[in-house]
């Protein structure tokens, strides 16, 4: 089995390879961004999040939830 170390983390074409490799792309695009930015970002996630709350297990053709 391959050491975890010695897997290359992206493949030739430039992608992330795996798990590993893709958390730690998304790490260094979090650094990235000022703590004003990544509190805007967290806002909108959630947000987003509590608008699709629930929709997941609604039967089709059944309306929203009011204030929606």
């Amino acid at each position: 089995m391959a050491d975890a170390e010695s897997t290359p983390i992206r493949d030739e074409s430039g992608f992330d390879r795996g798990y590993e490799g893709h958390a730690r792309r998304q790490a260094r695009l979090g650094l990235a961004l000022t703590p004003a930015e990544r509190l805007r970002w967290l806002e909108e996630t959630m947000d987003a999040l509590r608008r699709l709350q629930g929709r997941a297990a609604a039967p089709p053709g059944l309306a929203p939830p009011a204030g929606e």
